[in-house]
């Protein structure tokens, strides 16, 4: 899930504080998944190093190499009950969600369920089809690489339903009814823009071909076969999940804004930013896309197709993301080609990138939102330090 501003985040967190939801943070004392020796452990430290000094609240990092797995985390879970964050805790990982979701399609497609070069509407209700402007032409893997036009549910009216608690924890369909008869933003297939509705219709799909809610067919496709035994697409909260934190006025004041990401995204089948996860199994999830642990080669050469649309608006510290295949940012950092995802809901923000010539996979992972944070979490300094 991405965010429409933050700017508008600040001005609401201004009007008062949202109540507390999943209780308190809970202690994972035996967590097994601690910093292991690495020869380049010190420049790993650094990525942990830099977030704190930065403000965090709490951070998670894996990084994985042919010389072995390092896993660590800082800060704090739960600040007013003093729980330290360890590897083992869960985060949101907001819209790094979407690349489960491309996988699983791809899984369906494999399967013969469905195929990406169809309409989308060929799996879909009329409801949807007839109320949606651009649902009628666009294909699903124009939904997977954001080029249908079809306009984000989480623009300005969709955020203030959330803070109002007009919208709490609404489901993929429902959130998809807040955009019915809204003017689409271009002719399908001719620009480019990132829309969370795309991967709200992609849940949708799932759901009609497989007659199951579409959070089961990700834990079944990929979540199981994979063995991340910290990752979760469900409406019920783990035990492990983090507390979340917003500094409303980038001045080094967090506040607790748990309850808002529920809202936003505790509702059934948001496999556009509904997952939680940790850091650790996000470099397992990421590395496994490249080494045919999950898709064929032929389905991830797909995953990995361009748009071949210029993405507009990138500022330069996010030069090295160079276009959008299916559900993956494609990335050239000095060089190094990788692919991967960021995401964020309001209070967790998180990257997760593989390099495979270097075979080095890292996710970071946050619990805590500031600009300054999102700065150094996109920074190329600091993915530099895992390369």
């Amino acid at each position: 899930m991405k965010a429409i501003s933050f700017l508008l985040v600040v001005t609401l967190v201004t009007l008062g504080a949202c109540q507390n939801d999943i209780g308190s943070a809970q202690l994972v004392p035996n967590c097994s998944l601690g910093n292991t020796p690495h020869p380049r452990a010190s420049n790993y430290q650094k990525i942990i190093d830099k977030f704190m000094a930065a403000g965090a609240v709490g951070v998670s990092v894996t990084v994985r190499t042919p010389e072995g797995t390092w896993s660590a985390a800082a800060g704090k879970a739960d600040i007013p009950n003093q729980i330290s964050l360890t590897p083992c805790h869960t985060l949101r990982i907001g819209s790094i969600s979407k690349t489960f979701t491309a996988v699983t399609v791809m899984k369906l497609q494999e399967e013969g369920k469905l195929n990406i070069n169809d309409l989308a509407s060929k799996y879909l209700s009329q409801e949807y089809t007839k109320n949606i402007k651009n649902l009628d032409k666009a294909t699903i893997k124009n939904l997977l690489q954001h080029t249908s036009g079809i306009r984000d549910y989480l623009e300005i009216e969709g955020v203030l339903n959330i803070y109002n608690e007009s919208a709490q924890k609404q489901s993929a369909a429902e959130n998809l009814k807040t955009i019915f008869d809204k003017k689409a933003l271009f002719e399908v297939g001719t620009n480019w823009s990132y829309s969370n509705s795309n991967y709200l219709l992609l849940a949708l799909i799932i759901e009609n071909v497989t007659q199951k809610n579409a959070y089961d067919v990700v834990t079944e496709k990929v979540i199981r076969p994979l063995n991340l035994q910290n990752t979760y697409a469900s409406t019920t909260l783990p035990a492990s999940l983090s507390r979340g934190y917003y500094d409303s006025f980038n001045n080094g004041m967090m506040r607790d804004m748990t309850q808002f990401d529920t809202f936003a995204v505790g509702g059934q089948s948001m496999l556009d930013g509904g997952m939680i996860s940790n850091s650790y199994d996000l470099a397992l999830f990421v590395e496994a896309l490249k080494t045919s642990k999950i898709l064929s080669a032929a389905s991830m050469a797909l995953m990995e197709s361009k748009t071949n649309i210029v993405i507009k608006d990138i500022p330069e510290n996010l030069s090295y993301i160079k276009d959008y295949g299916l559900g993956l940012f494609l990335l050239d950092l000095d060089g190094k080609k990788g692919i991967g995802h960021g995401g964020n809901v309001y209070c967790f923000n998180g990257i997760t990138y593989y390099f495979p010539e270097q075979k080095i996979s890292i996710a970071i992972l946050l619990n805590s939102y500031s600009k300054k944070l999102d700065e150094a979490l996109y920074d190329r300094e600091t993915l530099k330090l895992a390369l």
